[in-house]
């Protein structure tokens, strides 16, 4: 317990503990004062509606989805008034050093996405990087705006949605009314972005979304408020499976971390011990190339083992990637790939740190006949039906409230 509070954030965490029981403490006031007026009225002899005097003095709340309490003296007047689309932005940039356009990033690739689906629906959408360049590294990016192109249009823009995946991202939160936040990994929001995001808590922040449902959990606990789930998006228009491209036991792999080589290592040798024959394919590049790479393979080694010790990873984008292309995945049991992955349906989950374990598994499913089809027409089924841009449209809608 008293580790927890030692963290750098403690002082923040102390603050947001303090500011969440202030509400409780006038609750219990509120109530107590109720219980004494209605004490008061009945000894004189008076009988009232209990709950209509509370909510006439504003010190009783009106339950939600009800008409609130209006005097009769005020008559209700409802006035329509035609709300234009809104438009959207979508940026991660800090500064000039830090501008918001990393390349081989999935946020990065996840903003985009965003962008594209909201073009695709008929909004005006762009990503906002500081300078308005990005890396062409991507198969389809998507139009950006330069953050003085940004501040500018939010100038004359009436109705905006602005969406960050970074509570610091300070160039793009800072000329915003509202910020809607998507957030994708806890090891970043959990360290050293927790006070950005508990300010943003206190003022700017709309609207909340998480990539996964631990990260919805994590956030609906600490700020006891609602989280929408919106998980990876994929354009399945561009990545699907081509079978007559796959090559008989190609097994691929990324290099993700110092890890990497080593664990590799591990896994050839467990498989040349059993006599197995596969060929081990390096894939990496640009996103083109990353696709003819997964289209080719069978089977891919996740060996992405996360950017912090307890959280793992957010969201592995290169898992959803290689399912949309019919190659199966043995991965590494963190948060991102559970997402995804159901263990012996779609794909396989193996302990983190462990890849005895995920040669085990390879061998496993070359010495069961039928096992690579039986996961791989799981594991489409499952993309077709809960991971197309239709299937993530009603989340968006809830988290930027279209």
């Amino acid at each position: 317990m008293w580790t927890y509070w030692r963290t750098r954030n403690g002082s923040t965490r102390i603050k947001l503990a303090i500011a969440r029981s202030i509400p409780y403490f006038f609750e219990d006031l509120r109530g107590g004062l109720i219980h004494q007026v209605s004490n008061l009225l009945r000894f004189t002899g008076i009988h009232a509606n209990m709950k209509r005097l509370g909510m006439k003095l504003g010190i009783v709340k009106a339950p939600e989805n009800t008409i609130p309490y209006i005097s009769d003296e005020s008559p209700i007047q409802q006035l329509a008034t035609p709300v234009s689309k809104p438009i959207i932005f979508a940026s991660y940039c800090i500064d000039a050093s830090f501008q918001g356009n990393l390349k081989f990033c999935g946020g990065t690739k996840e903003l985009d996405l965003l962008v594209k689906l909201l073009r695709q629906k008929g909004y005006e959408a762009y990503m906002v990087t500081y300078d308005g360049s990005y890396e062409p590294w991507l198969l389809d990016s998507q139009p950006h705006l330069s953050i003085a192109e940004y501040q500018e249009k939010l100038k004359s823009a009436q109705n905006v949605r602005c969406v960050t995946s970074l509570a610091g991202a300070k160039a793009f939160i800072q000329p915003s009314q509202q910020i809607y936040f998507w957030d994708m990994e806890l090891a970043i929001t959990e360290h050293q972005d927790f006070a950005a995001l508990a300010e943003l808590y206190q003022g700017k922040l709309k609207g909340v979304a998480a990539i996964s449902r631990t990260i919805q959990a994590w956030h609906m606990a600490h700020f006891q408020r609602a989280c929408t789930l919106l998980p990876n998006l994929i354009d399945r228009t561009l990545w699907f499976p081509t079978p007559e491209q796959r090559q008989p036991r190609r097994i691929g792999y990324m290099v993700e971390g110092s890890h990497t080589e080593a664990y590799l290592t591990v896994i050839q040798e467990a498989i040349r011990a059993k006599g197995l024959d596969l060929e081990f394919q390096r894939i990496q590049g640009i996103e083109a190339e990353v696709l003819a790479g997964m289209r080719s393979c069978e089977v891919f080694l996740s060996m992405n083992i996360g950017k912090d010790l307890l959280w793992g990873e957010g969201c592995p984008r290169t898992v959803i990637e290689t399912l949309a292309t019919g190659c199966i995945v043995i991965a590494f049991d963190i948060i991102g790939n559970r997402e995804t992955i159901q263990d012996n349906f779609n794909s396989i989950l193996v302990p983190r740190y462990r890849p005895d374990l995920m040669a085990e598994a390879l061998v496993r499913l070359y010495s069961i006949p039928g096992e690579l089809d039986r996961l791989r027409s799981n594991a489409l089924t499952l993309m077709q039906a809960c991971h197309t841009f239709e299937a993530r449209w009603s989340a968006i809608q809830e988290f930027l409230q279209l």
